[in-house]
């Protein structure tokens, strides 16, 4: 090309960049691109009337020494044309970054070479980007659409993150990766505090929703949250619906994939998920940390001392198994199904992973790995649906335990249950016979619903060898279980608080709901949970309405704010009371129940409650359970 051409070329651009009418500029750029394709300038023209097809990106790069020759020519500036390259991978809408140099250009390549799962080639690219705020992102990107988990934590910590202005909006996108990545990796504690990190950030979080939400629904479902799983998930059907929502909507054992560093590093292919061997069981310091976790979690539970205690025996049978074996002596392979009997809100959920974490850490099942189900999410809907549906949820569980909670709901409860349930079952137990040392199944529910269940089936009773009663817990350790409930979010219960709540668990304990216990139908240690939130509410309101009234400026005491009183626990009864009874008739309509009380025991409780902390335990009891709806006599 002679100087004439190119300065003939250069007031073509200059042209073009002057031009605002959108198609006329666009095609002027795309001349200038036909009569010379190493026209950087012109290309980045194109980008920013918004081509940003995958040739124009490459032929953009690939012209990249020549970036700025043209517009020098025409004595413009390449930033003047506001070109902007999109940088977040779908994890962060509308996160651009505007051309200014041919770094910009590599980042947009590379990310583009990413996307089609050319990641090596992505990388290559990237050798000449520095390694700031951006080329970080961008790297960390990379590794994380190519899934190398491990690849991503270590990217994203090989940089610091600081509050410069150029870094400040890579701060929350850091944490988004690190909540992504070690979500990926079942590090669900960590996840979920990156990923909440991140959302707390107003100049992003509308930006990233889409994808924290599907991820907080993938940890909650992960954790047997399946409550706040579909919250999320509802979310996102409604501002942000695809295909991966709507069935994990519509089946519960559609889980995030996890692996580990050590299945990363066995894959033949260093970018292929699928290329990893059959990871070996994890041995040592894993196995270990899984042991001390689960007495970790015995000795934090409240109550339920039969249920530790038979907790403690299956530890022990099956560390004595193993010394027996080494020792030389006789020894039976016993299968590891279970029945957790009992009501809801009793922690069945809780210490069916304290067992996963026993079997896991004495070597009885390769993995750590727990599979939630509800009974009906096992039936289909429509015939030829049911058996493959249980089998799915079946192979999601191999090597680990399946987790069936109200396991009735298979055979009762809907039109497709008694259509389809015994068919569910019927695939259940052959898999239960067939993959016998690759399968632990615990089944979960009321007592009597259960019974119901287990005789569904004649050969479904003898698959299970151990069953553990979870009693319901009294109206003491409703109180312990509130206690440290509101120690773990920074709230305390006063001594008076404690003593409502005694008195409304004392009358639900002693109550019979639709023939069951009064402190059952209220779920228990949920009963605990929902008292506590819905008190700290009230508390809140409180505080809140009190803190305007004081002048600009005032601090409350830790005191103050922490505090949950007897009358915010009054109300916090009252509201929680009413979801538990509905519309029943309340105490003072019935009439009160009369508790005929001995003077010991009126002796003992008294005693009780000034260990509490109470200075009118007599005053106090009568109260209490006045509040509940009950006259000692």
């Amino acid at each position: 090309m002679t100087v004439v051409d190119y300065q003939q070329l250069a007031h073509q651009y200059s042209a073009a960049a002057a031009t605002n009418a959108h198609d006329l500029r666009l095609q002027r750029f795309i001349d200038i691109t036909e009569l010379d394709d190493k026209a950087c300038d012109a290309w980045v023209g194109r980008m920013s009337c918004g081509d940003h097809d995958r040739v124009t990106i490459f032929r953009a790069w690939n012209s990249r020494y020549n970036f700025g020759s043209l517009s020098s020519a025409a004595e413009l500036a390449v930033a003047k044309l506001n070109a902007q390259v999109s940088i977040g991978c779908g994890y962060v809408n509308g996160f651009t970054i505007p051309v200014r140099t041919a770094t910009q250009l590599c980042i947009a390549y590379a990310l583009d070479l990413a996307t089609e799962g050319n990641f090596d080639d992505a990388l290559d690219v990237l050798t000449e980007v520095p390694a700031d705020g951006t080329g970080t992102w961008a790297r960390a990107c990379v590794y994380s659409l190519g899934e190398r988990w491990d690849e991503v934590n270590k990217t994203v910590n090989s940089f610091t993150w600081d509050e410069h202005p150029a870094n400040r909006i890579f701060i929350p996108c850091a944490d988004l990766l690190r909540g992504i990545a070690s979500a990926h990796m079942g590090l669900w504690k960590e996840a979920e505090r990156r990923l909440t990190r991140a959302n707390e950030n107003p100049a992003i979080n509308q930006h990233i929703a889409h994808t924290v939400a599907w991820y907080m629904a993938m940890i909650y479902r992960a954790t047997d949250r399946e409550a706040d799983a579909v919250n999320q998930l509802e979310f996102l059907q409604a501002y942000y619906p695809e295909d991966k929502v709507t069935k994990a909507l519509n089946d519960p054992s559609i889980r995030l994939d996890v692996t580990s560093r050590e299945e990363i590093a066995a894959r033949t292919d260093a970018w292929d998920a699928d290329s990893a061997p059959e990871a070996p069981a994890a041995e040592g310091d894993e196995r270990k940390q899984a042991l001390a976790d689960a007495q970790a979690s015995l000795d934090e539970t409240i109550g339920l001392t039969g249920v530790k205690q038979q907790v403690a025996e299956l530890w022990a049978t099956a560390e004595m198994t193993a010394v027996r074996g080494q020792m030389g002596k006789k020894t039976s392979t016993k299968t590891l199904h279970s029945i957790f009997a009992g009501p809801p809100g009793t922690k069945k959920t809780s210490i069916a992973h304290v067992i996963k974490d026993i079997l896991f850490g004495l070597g009885l099942i390769k993995k750590r790995h727990l599979q939630y189900a509800l009974g009906k999410d096992l039936i289909g809907t429509h015939i030829g649906q049911t058996a493959p549906k249980t089998n799915a949820l079946i192979d999601s569980a191999l090597d680990g335990i399946l987790f069936i909670d109200e396991a009735y709901s298979i055979i009762q409860g809907s039109r497709e249950a008694s259509v389809f349930g015994l068919e569910a079952i019927d695939t259940l137990v052959a898999r239960m016979e067939n993959d016998r040392d690759r399968l632990v199944v615990i089944i979960a529910g009321y007592p009597g619903d259960l019974e119901r269940f287990l005789k569904a089936n004649d050969g479904l009773r003898g698959r299970f060898s151990e069953r553990i009663e979870f009693e319901g817990y009294n109206p003491d350790e409703i109180v312990d279980i509130a206690k440290l409930i509101a120690k773990n979010s920074d709230s305390k219960l006063d001594p008076d608080a404690a003593n409502e709540l005694w008195g409304a668990a004392t009358f639900l304990a002693n109550t019979t709901i639709g023939g069951k216990r009064g402190l059952d139908v209220a779920n228990n240690g949920r009963y605990s949970r929902n008292i506590v939130e819905s008190a700290e509410k009230i508390r809140d309101k409180r505080l809140n309405d009190f803190r305007k009234t004081q002048p600009p400026g005032t601090a409350l005491s830790d005191e103050l704010v922490e505090t949950i009183t007897a009358d915010d626990m009054r109300l916090a009864i009252e509201r929680v009371k009413n979801n538990v009874v509905g519309a029943q008739a309340s105490p003072a309509e019935q009439g009160a129940a009369a508790i005929v009380m001995s003077e010991q025991q009126r002796a003992a409780i008294c005693a009780r409650l000034a260990a509490y902390g109470c200075q009118q335990p007599e005053l106090a009891l009568q109260e209490a359970l006045g509040a509940g709806g009950f006259e000692l006599v």
